[in-house]
C-alpha cells in the first residue's frame, strides 16, 4: 500500500513549519517586529500541524516497505529537523541579553559553573556578546570588531598595545583568571565528555566528508606549518623578533591599510553587489536581505551569520522561489576586513538561494565545514591583487605577497584556534593559555604571553565548542574546490556570468539530498585534500 499522498502532505506541512520557524528566528535576531507574538503563535501552530501529519503517516499500516530509498531518507531528515529545529529547544540560537555589568558578578559565575549545562552555556554566550559590544579604549566605546580593525590600522605601537588591552575584559569574561574556576574550562570539560561519547563535531565532519579526524587535525597543523615556512621562519631568519600579539593584526593589515580609502562603508555594499552580479548571482534577484548596521532595539550580533529567512521551494508553475536568505552582522567602519566578511556571508546567502531540492532536504549540507567552505569560494578572491585591479581600479597597487599575507593570516589564526579546541578536548585539564602559547609561538611567530587568555576573543569558542575547526577545514575545502572550478572554467575574478549556474548545478543545489562526500568527489574526482590551500599560503612568502 502506497502512502505517497500522506507523505506529500507531511512534506508540505514540514515546509510550512520550517518557514514559520525561519521567520520567527529572523524576527528574534533583528528585533523586528518588536512584538513577535503572532509569529510565535504561527510557528507553534505550524509545528503542531506537522507533528500531527507525521503521526498520521506513522499510523498507516504496511506502507513503510513500499517507500523508495529517497523517501525513507526524506522522512529521516524531516524527523531529525522536527526534533532539532522546531519546538522550544529548536531554531536559531540568539545571543541572550545580559547587561554587561551583570557579567562581573562572581557569585553568578560560580553558580553557573556549578550548575553547568545550558545555564553555563547561555551565560557565557550572553556575557560574551554584552562585553564584546561594550569595550572601551582611551575613553571611547568600541566593539570587538572595531578594536581588531584599529589594531590593523593604528600606526602607533603604544596605541596598539593599549587597544589590545581593551580586549582584556572580553577574555576575562570567558576564562576568568585562567584557573580551575574558569567558565570556559568548565564548558570544555562538559563538551569533552560529549565528544568522548561519540558527539564530536570533528568526527561528524570527518564522516560527512569521507576523511578521518586525524586528517582534519593534520590539515590544521599543515596550514600552520605552511604559514611558518612562508612567513614566520623567513622573518626570524631576517633577525626580526617575535611578533607581540597586539602587532599581529598590524602586520597582517598592510593590504587593508592600502585599500582602506577606497572602501568606505557604503562602498562595501555596492561592491559586494557588483561582484556577485558579475558571477550571475544577483543579490537582489535572490531576495537576499542584509541586516548589517547596529541600531537601537536590535539584539547584539557579536558574530556575523547568515540564515534562512524562508526555505527555497518549487512553485506550482515549476519555477523556484529562492527563499529569503538573511545576513546579520554589525558593520560600522568599512575596510577590507568588513568587505571580506560581507562577501563570505553573501557566499552563504547565494548558496541558500541556489538550493533546488524537495522540502525535506532544503537545509544546510551534512557538513558544517563544507558550508563554511562555500562561503569562502568568492571571498578568497580578495586575497588576489587581480581583485583590486578589477574592482578597485582607483586604489593603489598592493604587492601579491602582501595581499596574500593579509588574507591568509586570518586562515592561519583560524587553524590555530581549531588546533587549540582539538587539543583541549583531548586534554580538558590543560590550561588553554599554555596550549595557545605553544601553538602561536611555534607556528605563527607570536611572542609567548601565557599570562593572558587572549585566545578567548572568538565568540564561536563559547557559542559552539568545536566550531572553529569548520573554518580551518573549510579553508582547505574551499581552496580545493576553487582549483577544480578554475580548471573547468578558468579564472572568474574579472567576472563570469555563468559561474553561479555552473557551481549551483554541481555544488550548491543539493542541501541534504546528497552527502558532502559525494558532492565533493563528483567535483574533485577524489577525496578532498589540503594541498591547494598550502600552495596558496606558500605564495605569501613573495
Amino acid at each position: 500500500m502506497s502512502d505517497a499522498p500522506l507523505l506529500a502532505a507531511v512534506e508540505a506541512a514540514y515546509l510550512r513549519a520550517r518557514d514559520a520557524r525561519d521567520r520567527l528566528d529572523v524576527a528574534r535576531a533583528t528585533g523586528e517586529p518588536p512584538d513577535a507574538g503572532p509569529l510565535e503563535a504561527g510557528a507553534a501552530a505550524a509545528e503542531a500541524a506537522v507533528r500531527v501529519a507525521m503521526a498520521e503517516l506513522d499510523a498507516t499500516p504496511g506502507a513503510e516497505d513500499a517507500r523508495s530509498a529517497e523517501d525513507r531518507r526524506a522522512l529521516a531528515a524531516m524527523r531529525a529537523g522536527i526534533e532539532s529545529a522546531l519546538g522550544e529547544a529548536g531554531g536559531l540560537s540568539v545571543t541572550p541579553s545580559i547587561p554587561a555589568e551583570a557579567c562581573a558578578d562572581g557569585a553568578a559565575w560560580a553558580a553557573a559553573i556549578e550548575t553547568g549545562g545550558d545555564v553555563l552555556h547561555r551565560r557565557l554566550e550572553g556575557c560574551y556578546g554584552a562585553v564584546a559590544g561594550a569595550l572601551r579604549a582611551e575613553g571611547e566605546a568600541l566593539t570587538r570588531p572595531q578594536v581588531l580593525a584599529r589594531l590593523a590600522t593604528d600606526p602607533d605601537p603604544a596605541a596598539r598595545r593599549r587597544l589590545f588591552g581593551a580586549l582584556e575584559p572580553l577574555w576575562r569574561t570567558v576564562d576568568g583568571d585562567g584557573g580551575e574556576r574558569s567558565p570556559y574550562r568548565a564548558l570544555v570539560r562538559e563538551s569533552a565528555s560529549r565528544w568522548a561519547e561519540g558527539q564530536s563535531p570533528i568526527e561528524a565532519n570527518a564522516r560527512a566528508l569521507g576523511v578521518t579526524a586525524a586528517e582534519i587535525e593534520a590539515w590544521a597543523v599543515g596550514t600552520l606549518e605552511a604559514w611558518r615556512e612562508a612567513v614566520a621562519a623567513p622573518a626570524a631568519a631576517r633577525g626580526e623578533p617575535p611578533i607581540q600579539p597586539w602587532d599581529w593584526w598590524w602586520r597582517a593589515g598592510e593590504a587593508d591599510r592600502g585599500l582602506r580609502a577606497s572602501l568606505p562603508l557604503d562602498r562595501l555594499f555596492a561592491l559586494n553587489r557588483e561582484v556577485h552580479r558579475g558571477l550571475g548571482a544577483d543579490p537582489d534577484e535572490l531576495a537576499i536581505r542584509l541586516d548589517v548596521t547596529p541600531r537601537p532595539g536590535r539584539p547584539p550580533v557579536p558574530v556575523a551569520f547568515t540564515t534562512f529567512g524562508a526555505r527555497p521551494y518549487r512553485r506550482a508553475d515549476g519555477s523556484w522561489d529562492p527563499g529569503r536568505p538573511t545576513i546579520l552582522a554589525s558593520y560600522t567602519d568599512g575596510g577590507l576586513g568588513e568587505l571580506t566578511e560581507l562577501v563570505h556571508e553573501t557566499g552563504h546567502a547565494i548558496h541558500i538561494g541556489a538550493i533546488r531540492t524537495r522540502p525535506a532536504f532544503a537545509d544546510w549540507p551534512d557538513s558544517d565545514a563544507l558550508t563554511e567552505a562555500l562561503g569562502e569560494l568568492v571571498s578568497l578572491d580578495l586575497a588576489e591583487p587581480a581583485f583590486a585591479r578589477r574592482w578597485l581600479p582607483e586604489a593603489p597597487a598592493v604587492p601579491e605577497a602582501v595581499s596574500l599575507r593579509c588574507r591568509y593570516a586570518d586562515v592561519a589564526l583560524d587553524a590555530a584556534w581549531a588546533l587549540l579546541e582539538i587539543r583541549l578536548h583531548g586534554d580538558p585539564e590543560r590550561r588553554p593559555n599554555d596550549a595557545w602559547t605553544e601553538i602561536t609561538s611555534r607556528y605563527l611567530g607570536i611572542a609567548p604571553h601565557p599570562e593572558w587568555s587572549w585566545w578567548a576573543i572568538r565568540g564561536q569558542l563559547v557559542g559552539e565548542p568545536g566550531y572553529m575547526a569548520n573554518y580551518a577545514i573549510g579553508a582547505a575545502l574551499a581552496a580545493d574546490l576553487r582549483a577544480a572550478i578554475r580548471a573547468a572554467r578558468g579564472d572568474w575574478i574579472d567576472g563570469d556570468p555563468g559561474w553561479y549556474a555552473w557551481v549551483s548545478e554541481r555544488v550548491y543545489r543539493f542541501g541534504l539530498e546528497r552527502s558532502a562526500r559525494d558532492v565533493l568527489r563528483d567535483v574533485l574526482g577524489r577525496a578532498p585534500a589540503a594541498e591547494a590551500l598550502l600552495r596558496d599560503i606558500a605564495r605569501a612568502r613573495g
